[in-house]
């Protein structure tokens, strides 16, 4: 497949401006970024490499089946009704190794990997794995429509909020 140099930026720039916002809480603009009906899926480890597939029903970390759902996260967030958000560690997200993998119509297949670094009062974390994103072509721009996020780690100490990961 030859590299569409102008996507791949686009792609870049989505996922630079994804990763900044977070690290600004700057929530609104975030939310921004995702399509109405993203799904936002963080899968559980079944085995050594084998991954949960259905969050309806097997172990998942976090899933979400529209914005709302996010919404609904950054509201518990900003109302310091999350334990996991009390007080809000602060991070550095690094987002790596972006390839497109494919495309249908207006979807584009997007594989990354990324690494966070968190400080707060409970210590300090860092955290690393693999986004799989759908990207979707609107009016607006690219929008993210569905984000898996594999974290590689098999024991999870502290706190884990959509923006640890």
């Amino acid at each position: 497949m030859a590299v569409d140099t102008d996507l791949h930026a686009q792609v870049s720039t989505l996922l630079a401006r994804e990763a900044i916002y977070l690290d600004e809480k700057d929530w609104d603009a975030w939310l921004g970024l995702f399509a109405p009906d993203v799904e936002y899926f963080v899968p559980a480890w079944l085995s050594e490499d084998v991954l949960t597939t259905d969050p309806r029903t097997q172990l998942c970390l976090m899933h979400m089946d529209s914005r709302l759902g996010l919404e609904e996260r950054v509201f518990r967030i900003r109302s310091r009704d999350s334990f996991a958000s009390l007080p809000l560690d602060r991070t550095a997200h690094q987002t790596t190794n972006i390839f497109v993998a494919g495309q249908s119509g207006d979807e584009i297949e997007v594989k990354a990997s990324w690494l966070v670094h968190c400080v707060g009062p409970r210590g300090e974390a860092t955290r690393g794995g693999r986004y799989d994103y759908t990207l979707r072509r609107t009016d607006e721009g690219l929008k993210i429509a569905r984000k898996r996020i594999v974290m590689i780690d098999e024991k999870i100490e502290g706190t884990v909020d959509v923006y640890h990961i």
